[in-house]
């Protein structure tokens, strides 16, 4: 069995279950054509910001095309009858469009526009607007704003499906590491429930006592799996009572081993199971191998509103827990990393920023910051 608690005292991790990446399975799935698309300046833009630079060249490469349609329009227009000022105008707004995007394409419109009012609509070389010149413009932009309105549409359901597709790979990672932690909690089962005995023994006087804390505690893992259950159907919980519930099966709710300090705050579903796997690994970790393997260890968990971390939005609220542990002896940083320091950083990479451990000689110090937005109910 591998988690953080082994971690710290050197043991030798097993590795990690070896699971298929969501992306990659969508990506095999994806035919030529989305792929295809998916390279493309416009379509790209829909689900990721583009660089200045990328913007430089998309709007360069479209005045390259619009240069091209007009010395085009200016070698066929000896082969034309009248009436055809915009022919090669079209494909150029509409290939400029689908490539680089909506602004490019209105930029190259107007282009357009004053080129052919200019030179290919009588009479030529003049501004002049009569009803012939004011007629044939308007047809331009009536079809101009037909087809951009069209690529928009289109532009518009492929970032919804890019979203959608991002929407089901976070839940597919979020099921299979579920999935993962359910086969690690029940290989950390038999050590728990080990240390719960020895924990219990030093302080029960009679065999009914123990027996009484033994079965009082089993049933607090019970509730700590009942709160994960139902926050899945959307039940909002106070920071205080998820932290209660988790360490509950280490028999840390009462006495002086645990202290807990922080506003009242309630956390949405997806926080609460996150935040419960973790504190139950720490918890673990602390209860085998941490503050809590010693008699007068103790826990202090605190959270707190903060400022954004590095390369975070510092327009946006954050907030931060701080499991911090007192009373170990000889804590050192971890050699490797296993499935619970994965799981871990895995999970708390969900609140919006990477978490830190600092290995104290007397304990573990953790701090996990969480953009406010998408951690608690608003």
């Amino acid at each position: 069995m591998s988690n953080l608690a082994d971690e710290q005292h050197g043991s030798n991790p097993s590795p990690s279950p070896v699971t298929d990446d969501p992306n990659r399975r969508f990506a095999a799935r994806d035919g030529r054509l989305v792929r295809l698309l998916s390279r493309l300046p416009a379509f790209r833009s829909t689900v990721k910001k583009p660089e200045p630079t990328e913007v430089g060249v998309a709007f360069l490469a479209s005045l390259t095309i619009e240069a091209l349609a007009i010395w085009a329009r200016f070698a066929v227009d000896p082969y034309l009858p009248a009436g055809f000022p915009y022919l090669t105008f079209f494909p150029a707004v509409i290939l400029t469009g689908f490539v680089f995007g909506m602004r490019p394409a209105i930029l190259n419109a107007c282009i357009s526009a004053i080129v052919a009012w200019y030179w290919f609509i009588p009479p030529a070389q003049s501004f002049d607007l009569n009803a012939q010149s004011f007629t044939a413009l308007a047809f331009f932009f009536f079809v101009i704003a037909i087809d951009l309105g069209l690529l928009m549409l289109l532009l518009s359901a492929y970032a919804e499906q890019q979203r959608a597709k991002e929407d089901l790979t976070r839940h597919l990672q979020m099921q299979q590491l579920i999935s993962d932690e359910v086969d690690h909690r029940l290989k950390n089962l038999l050590a728990t429930t080990s240390g719960l005995i020895t924990l219990s023994q030093r302080y029960a006087a009679t065999p009914q006592e123990l027996g009484t804390q033994l079965r009082n505690r089993i049933q607090a893992m019970g509730h700590s799996i009942s709160l994960l259950r139902g926050s899945l159907s959307g039940e909002a919980t106070s920071m205080r009572d998820t932290i209660l519930s988790a360490l509950e099966p280490l028999g840390l709710t009462s006495g002086d081993r645990l202290s807990l300090e922080g506003p009242t705050l309630k956390l949405n579903a997806s926080s609460i199971i996150s935040l419960s796997l973790i504190l139950h690994e720490l918890g673990t970790n602390a209860f085998k191998y941490g503050a809590l393997a010693q008699d007068r260890g103790s826990i202090k968990v605190r959270w707190e509103f903060c400022g954004a971390p590095d390369e975070a939005d510092r327009d946006e609220s954050w907030l931060q827990l701080i499991w911090e542990e007192h009373g170990a002896i000889g804590v050192e940083a971890p050699t490797r990393s296993g499935f619970g320091t994965d799981l871990v950083r895995r999970l708390a990479t969900g609140f919006g920023a990477p978490c830190s451990f600092e290995y104290r000689s007397d304990g573990l110090r953790a701090v996990f910051p969480m953009r406010r937005n998408s951690t608690l109910v608003s």
